[in-house]
């Protein structure tokens, strides 16, 4: 596999990418499945941008808290870099 696909932020940028994706689809799916129904009776809860406030309220911190508990577990996997005190390298004595 190249190098540069193996990169941590490479990694990172592609889960928030389709992090984005996911929280705009089902932005888009609540909001069309909540305004295809019958007429609410409360006229405000019909216009589109109350659905959009009551998704950022209720929704909006789930998706973040699993897009933080997901990078989180992204850095444990991709992010350590190795410790160059821990590798057992032993130079050999030299003959004089």
């Amino acid at each position: 596999m190249d190098k540069p696909l193996r990169s941590p932020q490479v990694i990172y940028t592609a889960t928030t990418a389709l992090w984005g994706i996911g929280l705009l689809v089902h932005c888009a799916w609540r909001t069309f499945a909540a305004l295809s129904g019958p007429p609410s009776p409360d006229l405000y809860a019909n216009h589109i941008s109350f659905q959009l406030v009551t998704f950022l309220l209720v929704w909006v911190p789930a998706w973040l808290l699993g897009l933080l508990l997901l990078l989180i577990g992204e850095f444990a996997i991709f992010g350590r870099k190795p410790n160059p005190s821990s590798k057992r390298t032993r130079e050999k004595p030299r003959a004089a």
